[in-house]
């Protein structure tokens, strides 16, 4: 197997002439380093893949994976959508649950016999990705926030990629932002990056912050929009109490299932630090000012992530992957944002596969 880095992107490598439907107990050793150090790999050429050989090589990937991360009969967020009449049109596989079907277009694909994408009404329109939410971006982390923690690695499989054309994106007021997005790709930022970049004061704050998650956050954040960048929600009635200085800081909950995390994770493998967190979930921080904790409002604490995680989504900085039939990725969830990418003409098809599982260890902060 030969690893080679991405041209220009800042992280990732490509392994090129592997088949991920017979690796070998030395080169899982060697692509779980290259995703601890990497951050992201791409493996062409996997269009031969059943969905079990799929989670057999990520379950080889990640033995600690607890459960399906997506399991549509005991995610709450996922049984609650189904409830609602499934309309972001994704689909578990009968035979193999590991693996979750979500595009766009009509399909007849191992047992399923459906149509993805549902009535999103963020498919085929001009603006919007095909989130949660809408908007043009939505930056974020894979897992439940409740309940599971999440897990360290996603997996992606493309079975058909559109034809359409694709878009440029700005995301923010500058053309540092200006992304080229082929028709159905996926983006990725590095939360290391966004560590890396903060100045000395702001990375010790963020060492010492921790983020407080919304039970039941999904449901909880249905109806909210995205700001344009994606990283932040916009609750207009919290906005406005905000801008009044009447905002009440955050508490944490009285549920023993809702989630606190550090907002700075380390990777056990390589001590690396990343900023990590998933805006949509996030309640708010507890944060030190002065030496004294203190609990922010809700609204103060998605801008004050949203001004850290920002610097790492200029262009120069985002990896966009141009899917192809057959192209297997999995990234390190635990250091890796990601985010649809939108604008999906009316005709367009779009087929993939995505595999991730919990965890039953929390993501830690390791402070030298």
């Amino acid at each position: 197997m030969q690893l080679q880095a991405i041209d220009d992107a800042l992280f990732g490598v490509i392994a090129s002439g592997f088949d991920c439907a017979s690796a070998d107990p030395g080169s899982i050793k060697e692509i779980c380093r290259a995703l601890h150090r990497d951050q992201l790999v791409v493996f062409p050429g996997q269009a031969h893949l059943t969905p079990q050989q799929e989670v057999a090589f990520y379950r080889s990937i990640y033995p600690g994976g607890t459960s399906i991360w997506r399991d549509q009969t005991s995610n709450p967020w996922e049984r609650y959508k189904v409830k609602q009449g499934n309309t972001a049109g994704t689909y578990q596989i009968p035979q193999e649950p590991g693996v979750l079907v979500l595009g766009k277009g009509e399909i007849e694909h191992y047992g399923l016999k459906v149509t993805l994408g549902g009535d999103r009404a963020a498919y085929g329109g001009q603006e919007g990705s095909q989130v949660l939410g809408g908007g043009v971006l939505q930056w974020h982390i894979d897992g439940a926030f409740y309940e599971h923690a999440p897990g360290h690695y996603t997996q992606m499989r493309c079975i058909e990629a559109p034809a359409g054309k694709g878009h440029w994106l700005t995301s923010i007021d500058d053309e540092q932002s200006r992304l080229w997005c082929p028709a159905g790709s996926t983006a990725f930022a590095s939360g290391r990056i966004a560590y890396d970049l903060m100045p000395p004061d702001v990375r010790q704050r963020c060492l010492h912050t921790q983020v407080y998650y919304l039970p039941r956050p999904f449901e909880v954040t249905y109806g909210l929009g995205n700001s344009n960048n994606g990283l932040r929600v916009v609750d207009p009635e919290a906005e406005a109490r905000f801008k009044k200085g009447t905002e009440p800081p955050g508490a944490a909950f009285n549920d023993p299932m809702a989630q606190v995390y550090p907002l700075v994770w380390t990777c056990p493998a390589t001590k690396f630090q990343a900023l990590m967190a998933q805006p949509r979930c996030l309640s708010c921080l507890e944060t030190e000012t002065d030496s004294e904790p203190i609990f922010l409002g809700i609204t103060e604490s998605r801008h004050l992530v949203e001004s850290w995680m920002r610097p790492a989504i200029v262009a120069k900085s985002v990896y966009v992957h141009d899917w192809q039939p057959g192209d297997l990725v999995i990234w390190h969830n635990r250091s890796v944002w990601h985010s649809a990418t939108g604008e999906l003409a009316q005709d367009d098809r779009r087929v993939m596969h995505l595999t991730a599982y919990n965890s039953s260890e929390a993501p830690v902060c390791m402070i030298n």
